[in-house]
């Protein structure tokens, strides 16, 4: 298939990777030639330095999208700048390519509203990108069983299960991931256990699963602030920030990109926690009776 791929941050980026990797043709399209080149050259080292990977890139739109299966979104902006940028491509691709949506912090359904044809719009999510297991197809209000199917098929040809999901806030991942963060950080609040053995609770015994305030460590504090109080205003109070949080970011403690967070941090590696682990209160053995 034919994918185009607009944007180069970190979304596109790690999109246009796994399209790669899957044997797609990918364009990825960016505004700054430079910038454009940059990301395909770390997509191709990523993939082992191969340069037949089936990757270019280009500033132009309609160089971009023309002839494509499927076009992913995944630009910065607010839900009007998404919203021009699905209705130029719609102007530029045939009836029955695809246009999938990859952000988060966006409902889809606002966004197809600025297409002609808004039962081919869908939601479009790589869960742990690059390579994680998990795509989220995020079904609009206008999006048509057929367009479920297709973009379905899609997710399954990048090596990945769908998990098909509703337009609402956060979407199923991001919010299961912010709800495990924020009641974490409470249980750190209120002394429930350390650090480490509240993240040893949630990985049962799996080394390669990060518990939580590790994972808030990489996300990156501020990052993990912020989308909880988007999340808060959109849904409910279930997302307030906890308040160490906002502590650790007023006071500069962002995780792993500053060295220190929930964890301190030397060379990526987690090495122990930031606080101390509480004191958790013991009873006093009973004297004994002769």
């Amino acid at each position: 298939m034919i994918v185009a791929v607009l944007g180069t941050g970190r979304r596109g980026q790690d999109i246009a990777q796994r399209c790669v990797r899957a044997g797609h043709e990918v364009r990825l399209r960016g505004t700054d030639a430079t910038d454009v080149m940059d990301r395909v050259d770390e997509i191709r080292h990523a993939l082992n330095g191969d340069v037949s990977a089936g990757i270019d890139g280009t500033t132009g739109l309609e160089s971009a999208v023309s002839d494509s299966d499927v076009v992913i979104d995944a630009t910065d902006g607010d839900t009007d700048g998404h919203r021009e940028v699905v209705a130029e491509t719609e102007t530029m691709v045939e009836a029955e390519t695809l246009i999938a949506v990859s952000d988060t912090s966006l409902s889809v359904t606002a966004v197809a509203t600025g297409l002609r044809s808004p039962d081919r719009a869908v939601g479009l999510n790589l869960v742990d990108p690059p390579d994680g297991a998990i795509v989220e197809v995020v079904i609009a209000e206008q999006t048509t069983a057929e367009t479920r199917d297709r973009v379905t098929d899609f997710a399954e040809s990048l090596d990945a299960s769908p998990v098909v999901v509703r337009d609402t806030p956060g979407f199923a991942a991001l919010r299961l991931e912010l709800a495990t963060i924020a009641e974490a950080v409470r249980m750190v609040e209120d002394g429930v256990a350390g650090i480490r053995d509240i993240d040893r609770t949630f990985e049962r015994g799996d080394p390669d699963r990060d518990g939580p305030l590790v994972r808030a460590d990489r996300h990156g504090l501020e990052t993990v602030l912020t989308a909880l109080e988007d999340l808060a205003e959109r849904l409910d109070e279930r997302f307030e920030p906890p308040a160490l949080l906002r502590r650790k970011v007023e006071n500069g403690q962002l995780g792993a990109v500053t060295g220190e967070g929930f964890y301190v941090w030397e060379e990526g590696t987690p090495t122990a926690g930031a606080d101390p682990d509480p004191d958790v209160p013991t009873r006093d053995s009973e004297p004994e009776f002769r």
